[in-house]
């Protein structure tokens, strides 16, 4: 096990690529789909994928998707059916579990890391780290953001560059000020289930 696990935490590519299955062991991704995920080259994903396929970590099977073809349409409706291959974890591997359970610790992310990035987002009232941020499926959301003036284009590149770190979806919500007081103070269901459930906060100039 340690052989195996020196060679594939020797890069950050490998270790994104890794956790994108390690985090969804029951869903197929197709090539594209990982490069998208792990916001890594497409060389260096189809590096990574020859080894982790040799490794016997992942599985390569023959499946179809649906393109949407430009220009006229065809008898199918302007859809073509192409024939593509799909990867997905390999959960008879011998050590499948542990080496899921060691990614899974792994994929926390930074509190320190997080907490200046989120600084740059712009004037953050309150930030509170849940879910799948903390390693609790449960969680309603994975991150709440109380704030006034973030960018929409930056917040999207933060977001689309934490979850290539944590290899799986982050569920956010974001409030204005005056939404979280409102919410509060009408005792809101959902907002109250974030706010009860396991989470850290990261800011809190709310005081809450």
């Amino acid at each position: 096990m340690e052989q195996i696990l020196e060679k594939l935490f020797d890069s950050v590519p490998k270790a994104r690529i890794l956790r994108i299955f390690m985090q969804n062991p029951d869903q197929s991704f197709t090539f594209d789909m990982i490069v998208e995920k792990s916001n890594v080259k497409s060389a260096q994903v189809r590096k990574e994928i020859n080894r982790l396929l040799k490794f016997g970590i992942i599985l390569e099977k023959k499946g179809s998707i649906k393109k949407e073809l430009s220009g006229h349409k065809d008898k199918n409706g302007g859809v073509n059916i192409v024939k593509t291959l799909f990867y997905a974890a390999n959960q008879d591997f011998e050590i499948f579990q542990e080496l899921r359970n060691l990614i899974i610790k792994s994929s926390v992310a930074s509190r320190k890391n997080l907490l200046q990035r989120l600084k740059k987002l712009g004037r953050i009232r309150l930030a509170m780290i849940a879910g799948t941020l903390i390693n609790n499926d449960r969680g309603r959301t994975d991150l709440l953001l109380v704030a006034d003036d973030v960018p929409k284009g930056k917040l999207e590149r933060f977001l689309s560059e934490l979850e290539s770190e944590v290899g799986k979806s982050v569920h956010y919500t974001l409030m204005t000020k005056d939404e979280f007081v409102y919410r509060t103070n009408m005792y809101d269901r959902f907002l109250r289930d974030i706010l009860e459930a396991p989470h850290e906060k990261l800011i809190n100039r709310l005081n809450i």
